[in-house]
């Protein structure tokens, strides 16, 4: 997994997974749209991995930004 500062600490193989699956879902769903705020996408794609994440760990949308960035 990516290293991520933080409490949870590194991310899981399967969060990695996620973190991408989350990213293609929300990017391309058209009800959603594209113009919406950096915050606001970053929301819709925590909520999705929030959703599926079976790992134990909080993740925050920050957290799960600064991750894909890496």
């Amino acid at each position: 997994g990516f290293v991520v500062k933080g409490r949870s600490g590194n991310y899981t193989t399967a969060e990695d997974v996620l973190i991408c699956t989350a990213w293609k879902k929300i990017s391309q769903d058209a009800s959603i749209g594209s113009d919406q705020t950096v915050n606001t996408y970053w929301q819709h794609i925590k909520e999705y991995f929030d959703e599926r994440n079976t790992s134990g760990h909080f993740r925050s949308s920050d957290s799960l930004r600064q991750c894909w960035s890496t």
